[in-house]
């Protein structure tokens, strides 16, 4: 069995309902290990040997966050940053070769919106190129990104909408990882 770790770089998951309940379905898996970053370093002082040991030990390696602005929450990209020149140029480098790496996003707006035609003018995936490029620098196996697309809802009825689709989004994701 594939040991797995997903670090959830969302800023305030208590009060999320697609992150939080793609997280709560990942924390029932056995090999699934949750990194919270707001609540272990809600200072934003990453420990960054803790932070690479526990990505050195794991088999796959998924980040699960909310896409704001085209881009990772602060304290993923803090994440990000304390990490990965270590594990590029430092002594930890080759460390995560081989290893599969897997972005796990959410969005606001609906899939159509993230077309070339659509109101954000690029695909999701031409908006990821920078953190698929962090896997491909890591030298890591990088699997196409998963996307819920419209983690909005305006009532009840599009909540449980919402809360069914980030569950199918967190089945995927054991799916693809564990194969």
């Amino acid at each position: 069995m594939k040991n797995i770790i997903v670090i959830s770089g969302h800023p305030d998951i208590a009060n999320s309902t697609a992150n939080k309940t793609i997280v709560d379905v990942l924390e029932k898996e056995n090999n699934i290990k949750i990194s919270k970053l707001m609540s272990t370093y809600s200072d934003y002082r990453i420990d960054a040997n803790k932070e690479i040991n526990n990505l050195l030990d794991a088999d796959v390696i998924v980040l699960q966050f909310p896409f704001h602005w085209y881009g990772v929450p602060a304290i993923l990209k803090m994440w990000i940053d304390s990490i990965t020149t270590p594990l590029v140029y430092g002594p930890n480098k080759g460390g995560l070769k081989e290893k599969t790496f897997l972005l796990s996003t959410t969005t606001g707006g609906p899939s159509d919106s993230y077309q070339s035609n659509g109101y954000n003018k690029f695909t999701m995936e031409e908006l990821l190129l920078p953190l698929l490029k962090l896997g491909d620098s890591l030298e890591m196996d990088v699997l196409k990104p998963l996307v819920l697309h419209s983690a909005m809802f305006q009532d009840d009825e599009g909540e449980n909408v919402l809360k069914r689709n980030a569950k199918h989004q967190a089945l995927k994701l054991i799916e693809l990882v564990n194969k």
